[in-house]
């Protein structure tokens, strides 16, 4: 079925690949995913118009979650300047 293909979390890595199979489409709008990863399977339902357009039943996947380190300064940054404004109207 569906396999974790690298490290995990655990491992200190930012990001991690996994492998799923689209197990079936729901209603033509939901892809229910199944995804084996360190021998404990998980079902993720996901927005087909999310997924490539080919996708189908049967198909089979990888899926990355990186972290996004970028993301994050920038809205600690926003956050800062935000709270800064507000305490110098007070």
């Amino acid at each position: 079925m569906a396999n974790q293909e690298s490290e995990s979390p655990e491992s200190g890595k930012t990001s991690v690949t996994l492998r799923a199979v689209v197990d079936r489409i729901e209603d033509g709008d939901i892809a229910v995913l199944m995804i084996d990863a360190d021998n404990t399977q998980t079902q993720l339902d996901i927005p087909r118009a999310l997924l490539p357009s080919e996708t189908e039943e049967g198909a089979h996947l990888r899926i990355t979650i990186k972290l996004d380190g970028e993301s994050r300064a920038d809205t600690t940054a926003r956050i800062r300047s935000l709270r800064e404004k507000l305490l110098k109207g007070k």
